[in-house]
């Protein structure tokens, strides 16, 4: 029940992403259309990401990058290629082996390139402060 639930929210975030986004993009002041959307976000184990992606246009392929810090390629794939018969992709990524800092996913088809840049960090611990407990008979 537990997973059903959040596998709903999942799709209703990603289907109110893709519905919220903008259809055209601006490029040298012409219009063209896009050719995906995406989302990228935490999933309910803070130490894995999801990456969701939709493809408007098939004769595209959609590219996707984990860029470091100092700008080093991390992780590169085709996530959809050219006159796929997919137009959607869904991908979890385990970011427990990365260290804290800045990243960025890059997705790129064509002309249109996306970035989200996030942040890892791990928690400092919180030490409790010390207890006296006074007991008088």
């Amino acid at each position: 029940m537990k997973t059903t639930f959040k596998m709903l929210a999942s799709v209703l975030l990603l289907a109110l992403t893709v519905s919220v986004s903008s259809p055209t993009l601006a490029d040298d002041g012409q219009s063209q259309k896009k050719v995906f959307a995406a989302a990228v976000f935490p999933a309910a184990d803070m130490t894995k990401m999801w990456f969701y992606l939709e493809k408007y246009k098939s004769e595209n392929k959609v590219s996707l990058e984990l860029i470091g810090q100092r700008g080093e390629v991390l992780y590169q794939e085709t996530v959809l290629g050219k006159n796929s018969k997919r137009n959607t992709c869904r991908q979890q990524f385990d970011m427990s082996q990365l260290t804290d800092g800045n990243y960025t996913f890059r997705i790129t088809a064509g002309t249109q390139v996306e970035e989200y840049t996030f942040k890892l960090s791990t928690p400092q611990e919180v030490k409790p402060a010390p207890s006296r407990h006074i007991a008088i008979k």
